[in-house]
C-alpha cells in the first residue's frame, strides 16, 4: 500500500511538472533556459537534472538533449545513439553525430559494434578512416585497402585518426612506390610543401634519385629542365614537370617559353603534353606589353587550344584593344556551348551590328531579353526597349509549414544570437521541401523581415523569379536615414549590400570583411576618422546592421564620388579597391563603351560583382516604384 502511494505521487508529481512546462510562458522557458546553461557550465549537474524535465516543449530542448548525450560519449550505446538520430532527423549537430560516435566507437576499439552501427562508409575522412580499419579488423581486408588507397591518394594532408589505417596498409605491402609517388604528384599540384618532402622521404633506397630530384623540384620549380634531363621520362615525370613549368610560367613566362622543346625532348612528350605547356605560357602573354613575336606564338597556341577559358581571354583581349577583327576571329574559336554564354551572344550581335546585319543582331538581342541578368538587361538598353522583368509572386504560407518545430527552433536561436546555426536549422528545413513549399517558406521568412533567410530559401529553392524574395528591401529605413545628404541611390546602397552579405549581418570574409556592407576594418577605421563618424570603436561594431550601413555607405559614398558618381567604377573601386580600377581605366584609355569596359576587367570576381550589382540595383529600383534603364545615359554614353 505505501508503495502504491509513492508511485502515485511520483506520477503526480511528474505530472505537475509537464503541466507547468506546458502552461509556461515562452519568458518564463527562455528564462530556465538560460539558467540550465549557466548550471551546466559552472558544472551544476544536480541543478541541470532538476530544470531539464521543466523544458521538454521548449524548442531547443533537442540541443539540451543534445548536449546530455554527447558529453557521456563515451558511456552511450549504439542504441541509444541511432535513437536519438531517429528521433530527432533535421537537428544540425546530429548530422556530424554519427561520425563523432563512429571515432568513438574506434577510440574503445569496438570494430564489429562500429560496423554494426554504421553499415554503410561515412563521408568525414577521419570516421572514414575509423571505418576502413574496422573492416580490417574484422577480416576484411581487400575492402580495407582499397578504402585506404582512395583516402591516401590526396594532395592535402590527413588526420591522424588515419594513422592506425595507412600503418597496417603500409606494413602488408599495399602502399608502393608507385602509389606514393601519385601522391607527390597530387601534393605538388596543391602546392603543400612540407607534404611533397614528407612521402619523398617515404619512397624505398632504390628510388633515392627519384625522392631526391623531386625534393629540389620542388623547392626551386626552376631547376624542371634539370630535373627533367636527371629522371628517366615516365608518367609521373612528366606530370610532375608540368606542374612545376606551370610555376616557372607564372614568374618568367619567357624563360618558360625557352625551355619547352627541351623539356618536350627530354621527357618525351606527346602533342597534348606540349600543348599544355605552350598554354601554361600564353596564359601569361595576354598583356600589351609584349613583343610582336611573342604575341604571334601565343595566338598559334590559342588557335589550336581547346581550353574555354583560355579562348575566352583572349576574346576579351580583343574586346579591350577594341580589335573587331580579333574578337569575330576568337569568338568564332569558342566551342557551341560557350557561344551561347550571355556575353559572347551579346557581343557576336554588336558585331553584326557594325557589318549593318541588323536583323540577325536584333534577333540574338530579343533572345537574350528573355533571361535573367546584366546582358538581358544590356541587351533591351541596346535596343531602346524595356526589359520585361518577370516576378513571380509566393503563396500565402502554409501554417502548417510556418508553425513546425523547425521554424520554432530557427526563431528561437535567433532570439539567443545564435544566427549561424539557425541558418543551419533553415538551410535544412527549405532544402527539405518542394518548390512551391520553399516559394512560401521565402515568403514568410521575408515577412518576418528574416532578410537573410529569404534570400538563402530562394538560392535553395534555384526561385531566381521569386525577386521579392531574392531582394527583400531590408534595412530600409536605415539606408534611408544614412542616405541623407549623399548623392548616393538608396537602390545602390542596398544591391551593394545584398551583393556583399546576401543581407546576413553576420557575414564575415576569409580576408576579414565583416556584416551587411563586408567593410575591412582598416576600411572602417580610416573612413570613421576621415567623416568624424560619432560611436565607433571597434571592428565588432560592423556585425551592426546600423553600423555597418552607416560606415559602409560612407565609404561607398566617397568611392562614387572620387569616380564621377560612376557605378561601374564605383562598384569596381568598392570589390578591388580604387587604385586598380584607375589602372584599368589608363589601360582601356577611352577605347571601350560601358560594357565593353566591364567584360574586360582583369578579375573575373569583380566583373561578375560589377555586373550582379548593376543589375541588382535594377531590380530594387523596380521594387521601390523607381524603375529605369541598367545603366544611367551618363553611364552609357561615356567612353572608358
Amino acid at each position: 500500500m505505501v508503495d502504491k502511494w509513492k508511485f502515485w505521487i511520483v506520477g503526480a508529481c511528474l505530472t505537475a511538472i509537464t503541466a507547468t512546462a506546458q502552461a509556461d510562458s515562452l519568458d518564463a522557458q527562455r528564462s530556465r533556459y538560460q539558467q540550465i546553461k549557466q548550471a551546466w557550465d559552472s558544472k551544476q549537474m544536480d541543478r541541470v537534472a532538476e530544470l531539464m524535465p521543466t523544458l521538454r516543449d521548449y524548442p531547443l530542448y533537442p540541443y539540451l538533449e543534445y548536449r546530455e548525450l554527447t558529453q557521456n560519449l563515451d558511456q552511450q550505446s549504439g542504441f541509444v545513439v541511432e535513437a536519438f538520430i531517429k528521433k530527432y532527423p533535421t537537428l544540425p549537430p546530429v548530422r556530424s553525430l554519427s561520425a563523432r560516435f563512429i571515432n568513438e566507437l574506434a577510440y574503445r576499439q569496438d570494430w564489429r559494434g562500429l560496423l554494426v552501427f554504421s553499415p554503410d562508409e561515412p563521408k568525414p575522412v577521419a570516421a572514414r578512416c575509423n571505418w576502413y580499419y574496422a573492416k580490417w579488423a574484422t577480416g576484411q581486408q581487400q575492402v580495407a585497402w582499397q578504402g585506404a588507397k582512395s583516402i591516401w591518394l590526396r594532395g592535402t594532408s590527413l588526420p591522424s585518426a588515419c594513422d592506425k589505417l595507412f600503418s597496417a596498409w603500409q606494413a602488408a605491402g599495399e602502399q608502393t612506390p608507385i602509389t606514393t609517388l601519385a601522391r607527390i604528384r597530387l601534393a605538388m599540384k596543391e602546392g603543400n610543401t612540407s607534404l611533397v618532402n614528407a612521402l619523398a622521404k617515404q619512397l624505398p633506397g632504390d628510388y633515392q634519385t627519384m625522392a631526391n630530384a623531386v625534393m629540389d623540384l620542388q623547392n626551386n620549380p626552376a631547376s624542371v629542365e634539370s630535373f627533367a634531363r636527371t629522371v628517366g621520362p615516365t608518367d609521373f615525370t612528366r606530370q610532375a614537370t608540368a606542374i612545376a613549368f606551370a610555376r616557372v610560367a607564372r614568374e618568367d613566362a619567357e624563360n618558360a617559353r625557352a625551355m619547352i622543346p627541351s623539356l618536350v625532348r627530354l621527357q618525351k612528350m606527346s602533342e597534348s603534353d606540349e600543348q599544355d605547356l605552350n598554354e601554361a605560357v600564353a596564359w601569361r602573354l595576354m598583356g600589351n606589353d609584349i613583343t610582336s613575336e611573342q604575341a604571334r606564338w601565343r595566338d598559334n597556341v590559342v588557335m589550336r587550344s581547346e581550353s574555354t577559358s583560355l579562348i575566352e581571354r583572349r576574346v576579351r583581349m580583343s574586346l579591350g584593344n577594341n580589335d573587331r577583327r580579333g574578337m569575330n576571329t576568337w569568338i568564332a574559336r569558342l566551342p557551341l556551348e560557350a557561344k551561347q554564354k550571355d556575353e559572347w551572344q551579346y557581343w557576336q550581335a554588336d558585331l553584326l551590328l557594325e557589318q549593318g546585319r541588323k536583323e540577325e543582331a536584333e534577333t540574338i538581342l530579343h533572345g537574350l531579353m528573355k533571361a535573367r541578368g546584366f546582358y538581358p538587361m544590356v541587351a533591351a538598353q541596346r535596343l531602346g526597349e524595356t526589359y520585361p522583368l518577370q516576378i513571380d509572386q509566393a503563396a500565402s504560407p502554409d501554417a502548417a509549414l510556418t508553425t513546425g518545430t523547425e521554424i520554432s527552433r530557427v526563431r528561437e536561436l535567433m532570439y539567443w544570437g545564435m544566427d549561424n546555426l539557425a541558418r543551419t536549422e533553415w538551410s535544412y528545413l527549405v532544402a527539405s521541401k518542394n518548390s512551391g513549399q520553399q516559394q512560401q517558406l521565402a515568403r514568410f521568412a521575408r515577412e518576418q523581415n528574416w532578410w537573410d533567410l529569404s534570400v538563402q530559401a530562394t538560392i535553395t529553392g534555384k526561385l531566381w523569379n521569386s525577386l521579392q524574395e531574392r531582394f527583400p528591401l531590408a534595412y530600409q529605413e536605415q539606408f534611408q536615414r544614412y542616405g541623407v545628404g549623399k548623392a548616393l541611390p538608396i537602390s545602390y546602397a542596398m544591391a551593394i549590400a545584398r551583393q556583399e552579405s546576401a543581407w546576413n549581418p553576420k557575414a564575415h570574409s576569409p580576408v576579414g570583411a565583416a556584416g551587411l556592407m563586408q567593410v575591412m576594418p582598416a576600411t572602417a577605421q580610416h573612413t570613421v576618422k576621415s567623416y568624424s563618424l560619432p560611436g565607433y570603436s571597434n571592428s565588432s561594431q560592423l556585425l551592426d546592421p546600423e553600423t555597418s550601413i552607416q560606415i559602409g555607405m560612407q565609404y561607398l559614398e566617397s568611392v562614387y564620388q572620387q569616380f564621377g558618381e560612376n557605378r561601374i567604377f564605383s562598384s569596381a573601386a568598392y570589390n578591388a579597391g580604387p587604385s586598380r580600377v584607375r589602372t584599368w581605366l589608363g589601360n582601356s584609355a577611352g577605347r571601350l563603351d560601358a560594357v565593353a569596359f566591364i567584360e574586360t576587367i582583369p578579375f573575373s570576381e569583380t566583373r561578375g560583382y560589377v555586373k550582379n550589382v548593376l543589375a541588382y540595383d535594377a531590380y530594387y529600383r523596380h521594387l521601390m516604384n523607381k524603375p529605369d534603364k541598367i545603366l544611367s545615359d551618363a553611364e552609357w554614353q561615356r567612353r572608358y
